[in-house]
């Protein structure tokens, strides 16, 4: 399979590393990260073993990958504040029958993308582990917490099988689901309870369950984020209580070393992606009537933090 990676920092690096053992890889990236990886290949480091993956294509730009078009699957791991633009480069790189999965945090992601190639060309997916570009040319997996998950906008789950599969044999866990949506919203709340008090408070992931203040304040977004979530019509699996205890018990622990990816972002002088995590829960509120405070209250921080850092306007 032609496999196109669109967005090759960290996670799609990850992706595109492993998967290049079995099939026909492209990375598209900024020019340090893609330089590096042209002239010594790339270096997967951390939890799942070193690794040099050197069977890669890497460019620059999507131009320069038009005589290998058109690609079977494209994984898109740009911010999501790329996404349409991501989307629009790679239009020209697909056929009739690719696939094009959103491999990224936030909410909506699925939806730009399939206005732009087709619902019946768009999935979604989930990647349930950390990664890090500690260097151009080497990225490190930092924790894993379940396997990925993989999904069509519809219920047919036959794509997404084939697609978990292959991601699987190539050494990371994923499986299929029948409804995306629910499985990345039941992301989005892990993402807004830990990611930005992570950063706002320079802390990896473990402290902020040990202090009730902190508690308090990922409770109460909790809580917004589940009542504009039912207003959305997410079937969701937990009430916010249960949900809250879930996130505590079982899915900090594993990922309490864990360095917010807004706190990468800050220190690298990156735009972050607070408008589609927790800004999103604050705009879909407006829209049915519900308030969220602590979101808006959280968003208005980060970007407080975005100017303090020198963030530029314009990524």
């Amino acid at each position: 399979m032609k496999i196109l990676v669109m967005g090759a920092g960290a996670i799609g690096s990850v992706f595109g590393g492993f998967l290049s053992n079995s099939q026909d890889v492209t990375l598209i990236g900024r020019e340090d990260h893609i330089s590096l990886i042209r002239k010594k290949g790339l270096r997967v480091s951390g939890i799942w073993g070193e690794h040099l993956f050197k069977n890669l294509k890497a460019f620059t730009s999507a131009d320069e990958c038009k005589f290998y078009a058109p690609y079977d699957l494209v994984l898109i791991t740009t911010k999501s504040y790329d996404t349409e633009h991501a989307t629009m480069q790679i239009l020209p790189l697909i056929g009739e029958d690719s696939i094009v999965v959103s491999v990224q945090n936030g909410i909506g992601n699925e939806g730009v993308i399939a206005k732009i190639v087709g619902k019946e060309r768009t999935m979604g997916g989930m990647a349930i582990f950390g990664a890090m570009l500690i260097e151009p040319g080497h990225v490190k997996v930092t924790v894993y917490a379940s396997e990925c998950l993989f999904g069509t906008l519809s219920q047919d789950t036959e794509k997404s099988k084939v697609i978990a599969e292959m991601i699987s044999k190539a050494g990371i866990p994923s499986l299929p689901t029948e409804d995306i949506i629910r499985e990345k919203w039941m992301k989005v709340f892990y993402n807004i309870a830990l990611n930005p008090l992570s950063a706002i408070l320079k802390v990896r992931y473990g402290a902020l369950g040990i202090y009730e203040e902190t508690r308090a304040m990922i409770k109460s977004m909790l809580q917004e984020a589940f009542q504009v979530a039912k207003a959305e019509g997410i079937r969701l699996k937990f009430t916010y209580d249960e949900y809250f205890d879930y996130l505590m018990e079982k899915q900090l622990p594993p990922t309490s070393e864990h360095i917010s990816s807004m706190l990468q972002d800050l220190e690298r002088r990156k735009k972050t992606e607070v408008d589609y995590m927790n800004g999103a829960i604050v705009r879909l509120g407006k829209a049915h009537g519900i308030k969220t405070p602590v979101n808006e209250t959280v968003v208005n921080l980060i970007k407080t933090l975005e100017r303090m850092y020198g963030v530029p306007s314009r990524r």
